[in-house]
């Protein structure tokens, strides 16, 4: 199937788009480069001072709470950033009220419900309260949420970039001083209430729209059906990524969801970090050439190939030198957790594909397919979880997730090959060779180190090494050309929106 040719009613030009999109994707990457450090710091200091226990009470908490709120805000924002023409404050006043309905309605079944259900699903107190207290972020995230939709219409990505980094250091820094102060599980929950806070007020702040409650559906049957597809598939994902929670916490208990949570998080921070920002930006820039195959092409292209040289290595890399970094950082304590670490990190890289390849198709309109892809993952995840689980635990649950996503992968290929065909040799296969041959090297030679934190900085420095000697052999008079892109992109989006921003106030 090819796109249609018509060019979409638009005010930016395709090379408009395709020159924001490289200001956003550097200045996404550069903002992750900033938090990266700070985000692994924290973990390390977390799972230092907490306990496994309070990581799977966490989990449980924001499971019910902010993970399925965010699934009633993201299917109705997408409805207005995939759109080609702007859309009226009578549909964002609308959106919004449909969302704070929603929202008010899972805070009220969830509060009356508690005395009767949690201690149904074998609850503590400690989680019911937690649970509760974390209902506010989906209320204040709300009145950020047009705003954000606004910004990303605009392609505005200077914003976010400021806006995570900000949110990312009160998250970190708050999480960080309440665990010192004996807070236990609390850490995460008043961290995420004030990261919260924060992201709205500056979303608000840098595109503010009126704020009314407003219910005036005529006209948007489009908009509800596209919002509608695409929250039953964001749906989906929340019960195909948190089986950890949902299985693992009534199968073993609060502990072993601790141990999935961190080797999580941990891979995590080695991929899906950079990956879900450049999502970010494929989304809303593609939806604005989403007629233009070519222009469709380019940016999936260019962003899928940089994703991989991004995080490929690190995944790689990471996942030879986690025991020593167990041993040196985390402690022993999270042992248990590394089988679960090595599938996650197999899941992760797969996820480099289906994540940015969801949003390209979500971008061009196919959402029903999309859907069709996450619904059967979802029940690949869940059979494979509940086939291994009896054998190994609650390490069974990361094999589902690592053995899963490979299917997917080849899956979601095939579908975006009927729109565009992607060249994968360079974008692809190429990151993912040189850093499984880096990975190796380091593997092989670690054993002549005993653990330190020097021994990991110089076996990672000798790792990062082997990956990037044969890419400059191969590519590197193009490599230099398009870092200079990236740079010149990263000034001009800096400089652009601050123009824009003064013009605006």
């Amino acid at each position: 199937m090819s796109l249609s040719p018509p060019s979409p009613p638009d005010s930016l030009k395709p090379s408009e788009v395709e020159a924001k999109t490289m200001q956003g994707a550097s200045l996404m990457v550069l903002r992750t480069l900033v938090l990266y450090p700070v985000g692994f710091v924290g973990e390390v200091v977390l799972a230092r001072l907490l306990a496994p226990e309070d990581f799977g009470v966490y989990a449980l908490a924001s499971f019910v709470t902010v993970t399925l709120a965010a699934v009633l805000e993201v299917g109705l924002a997408a409805s207005l950033i995939q759109r080609p023409d702007e859309p009226r404050d009578e549909e964002y006043q609308t959106l919004f009220t449909l969302q704070i309905l929603a929202i008010t309605a899972l805070v009220a079944l969830i509060f009356t419900s508690s005395p009767w259900l949690f201690p149904w699903l074998g609850l503590d107190a400690n989680i019911r309260w937690t649970m509760l207290a974390l209902l506010l972020c989906p209320w204040i995230s709300s009145f950020g949420t047009m705003s954000c939709v606004k910004l990303e219409r605009q392609l505005r990505y200077v914003v976010f970039a400021r806006m995570d980094v900000l949110r990312g250091l009160t998250y970190m820094g708050s999480a960080v001083a309440l665990a010192f102060a004996g807070a236990k599980s609390w850490s995460f929950a008043v961290a995420i209430v004030l990261s919260t806070m924060v992201k709205t007020t500056i979303a608000f702040r840098q595109a503010p729209w009126p704020v009314r409650f407003r219910l005036k559906l005529k006209g948007m049957r489009q908009a509800l059906h596209f919002g509608f597809m695409f929250q039953v598939s964001t749906l989906t994902s929340l019960f195909r990524d948190h089986i950890g929670v949902v299985l693992g916490g009534p199968l073993f208990g609060v502990q072993s969801v601790g141990y999935l949570n961190w080797a999580k998080n941990t891979t995590y921070y080695t991929s899906q970090i950079f990956t879900q920002v450049v999502s970010r930006v494929a989304f809303p820039s593609i939806s604005r050439v989403q007629h233009d195959a070519t222009a469709v092409r380019q940016m999936a292209q260019t962003l899928l190939k940089y994703v991989n040289l991004f995080t490929f290595p690190v995944i790689a890399l990471f996942a030879a030198l986690i025991p020593e970094f167990v041993a040196v950082f985390y402690t022993n304590k999270w042992l248990p957790a590394l089988p679960a670490f090595y599938f996650y990190s197999m899941r992760m890289i797969g996820s480099n594909i289906t994540t940015l390849y969801v949003s390209v198709l979500n971008a061009v309109g196919r959402v029903r397919k999309t859907l069709q892809v996450l619904i059967w993952w979802t029940v690949a995840d869940w059979l494979l979880a509940l086939a291994l689980c009896p054998t190994f635990g609650f390490t069974g649950i990361a094999m589902a997730y690592g053995l899963s996503v490979v299917p997917i992968c080849v899956w979601l290929v095939v579908e975006l090959n009927r729109v565009v065909r992607l060249d994968l040799s360079k974008s692809l296969f190429q990151p993912l060779g040189f850093s499984l041959l880096a990975a190796a090297v380091v593997w092989m030679v670690k054993g002549k180190f005993a653990p330190s934190w020097l021994s990991l900085v110089l076996l990672t420095a000798g790792g990062v090494a082997v990956f990037i000697l044969p890419l400059v052999l191969l590519e590197g008079n193009v490599l230099w050309n398009e870092g200079r892109i990236f740079l010149d992109s990263v000034i001009k989006g800096r400089g652009g929106d601050e123009v824009r921003s003064s013009k605006c106030e």
